[in-house]
């Protein structure tokens, strides 16, 4: 069953927790037809049961880079801007330079005076895509003289840090903690809530960042977990 959520992590290697709620998204590898406590109370997961997912934030506090890099909190190393409004030339170049040049990769939110996401492109961009060289924006003829609005995270000239993490700035192992829905058509399980905790995640992707067809850039990493004796992982439903 696929579930979608809010969580909380513990890294166990350091008893440190994450202190900012981030988006999660797992795959259970058990159909919801099988789980037969789906009435309200607590439902054992089975030994053996397990799950993969993701966590990602996508506001990036102070303490939240602190505990991922393993530094003393910096205000304003990362900052985000949000819907910057640019007005692309009406001959070319057909160019717009960010306020802000050191954009973190992959950061970038870009859409169109008609509301429309604007798709990232290496090579030359045709219609609805740009490409992106720094801070500027390379649009294509069909955005000449029309506005485009943009949100990307930066990093302060001087004071930023490259988000290029040592493998232990990451955890390795850590608990999780989510409230989720479940949703499957199948099982006539309709945004069904739940409280998932788990005392055995496992991170199996690097700490970076990436950004989706259609969602704003995200600061995260997969994981996978097994409940490999009674109790790690126990689902409550309300």
């Amino acid at each position: 069953m696929k579930l979608v959520g809010r969580g909380l992590i513990v890294d166990t290697g350091r008893e440190l927790a994450y202190p900012e709620w981030g988006d999660v998204e797992i795959d259970f590898g058990l159909p919801c037809a099988e789980a037969p406590a789906l009435a309200a109370g607590e439902y054992a997961v089975p030994p053996g049961a397990a799950f993969t997912g993701r966590i990602v934030w996508y506001e990036l506090t102070a303490d939240l880079l602190a505990v991922a890099t393993g530094e003393a909190p910096a205000a304003g190393t990362v900052k985000r801007a949000e819907a910057e409004p640019y007005q692309v030339p009406s001959a070319p170049p057909y160019e717009v330079e960010l306020a802000e040049a050191a954009v973190v990769p992959l950061s970038e939110f870009v859409v169109g005076d008609d509301n429309e996401r604007l798709r990232p492109v290496a090579a030359e961009p045709g219609p609805g895509e740009y490409r992106r060289d720094g801070g500027r924006l390379t649009l294509n003829v069909s955005h000449a003289g029309r506005y485009v609005y943009v949100d990307y995270f930066f990093r302060e000239e001087g004071t930023g840090k490259t988000l290029i993490l040592p493998p232990f700035a990451a955890p390795g192992e850590f608990k999780l903690w989510a409230a989720l829905k479940l949703n499957d058509a199948a099982a006539h399980l309709y945004e069904r809530e739940m409280v998932l905790a788990a005392a055995c995640c496992r991170r199996t992707g690097p700490l970076g960042w990436e950004a989706g067809e259609e969602e704003f850039g995200a600061f995260g990493f997969a994981f996978a977990a097994e409940n490999r004796s009674p109790g790690e992982v126990v689902a409550y439903f309300p």
